[in-house]
């Protein structure tokens, strides 16, 4: 069972980690005592966390979702929800189409509701996440994902740090907002895997002992030659069965995952050695330098070599920072 487990979080990790994330509107909802505020539906999930008080999180005419420190939420595509106050009495509700907040140099962005005592302060986001080439891996979510974790293991900090690049982007804050918020991710589906997988079916297909064997492979050996037949055989399943069941979970053929998964692969030792293209496209388990070079141009914009000069730093730089 402990293997098992293990194996989910390590092939949860590596997803996660080839995911595209697209962050907006990263605020603070301040909701005064007594109020609430009313969201249109997003085409994109949305992420709330509740920093501080008690309230709850409403969608459609579901039971409210109680929102204390520590809880986490990510709301699905396509729902209109309100964030409130816990009161007996009636709240009143502002109405605000998108989690658009004000900010300053001296402040993190925040949007207020009423006036008065503070009752809950959560930090919000809209977010789209995906597989390059697939579909948002939480347009199937039905319901809200709610985790809820304690003073000992929230993630209080990561989103103050997520609030403050926001309030202030300087050289590297989309690297620095993405990869706190893939932590946050992790943590929270390696609690919400525990509970029940089903409600997403990538989730599921991950603690899948089938499947999951199939991602350890693409994942922890990308120059392998991988075909759908031997994908099939590594999960011990038919060839139509594991095609079929791999793209209910993720949207997209096994064979666009094993190219992404190469491609992330690349993208990190141009940038952390000095090995040669060719040699980079060999290790990823490309056959030639030209057809590494277009898919990677695909997927960057860029061919291996400008990638490298772009995102590297040059010894140039490196000589300039050591003398600061």
């Amino acid at each position: 069972m402990f293997e098992s487990l293990s194996s989910t979080h390590i092939i949860l990790n590596h997803l996660l980690a080839a995911l595209d994330i697209g962050v907006t509107h990263f605020t603070v909802c301040d909701i005064r005592d007594g109020w609430g505020m009313r969201f249109d539906a997003s085409k994109t999930a949305s992420l709330h966390y509740c920093l501080a008080g008690v309230g709850a999180l409403i969608v459609r005419d579901a039971p409210p979702i109680q929102l204390e420190s520590h809880t986490f939420v990510l709301v699905p595509p396509g729902l209109a929800y309100r964030l409130q106050s816990s009161s007996p009495e009636p709240v009143q509700i502002e109405h605000r189409a998108r989690l658009r907040g004000v900010s300053s140099h001296e402040s993190v962005p925040a949007i207020t509701a009423g006036e008065g005592e503070q009752a809950i302060a959560t930090a919000c986001g809209e977010l789209h996440i995906e597989l390059v080439g697939g579909s948002d891996l939480f347009t199937a979510l039905g319901e809200p994902l709610v985790v809820r974790f304690d003073d000992a293991d929230g993630l209080r900090d990561q989103f103050v740090m997520l609030l403050a690049e926001s309030a202030r982007p300087g050289v590297g804050s989309r690297v620095l907002i993405e990869a706190l918020l893939k932590q946050c991710l992790v943590l929270a589906l390696r609690r919400w895997i525990k509970l029940d997988p089903s409600p997403l079916p990538w989730l599921a297909a991950v603690a899948d002992t089938r499947l999951n064997r199939a991602l350890h492979a693409i994942f922890e050996q990308p120059a392998v030659a991988f075909t759908v037949d031997s994908l099939a055989m590594v999960a011990g399943m038919s060839r139509s069965a594991f095609a079929a069941a791999f793209r209910r979970a993720f949207g997209q053929s096994p064979m666009n995952l094993v190219k992404l998964v190469r491609l992330r692969r690349a993208s990190d030792l141009l940038l952390t050695t000095a090995l040669p293209v060719a040699e980079v496209a060999k290790r990823v388990g490309f056959s030639s330098r030209s057809n590494f070079s277009v898919a990677f141009s695909e997927l960057h914009g860029m061919d291996p070599s400008r990638f490298r000069r772009t995102f590297s730093i040059t010894e140039k730089q490196s000589d300039t920072l050591s003398g600061v």
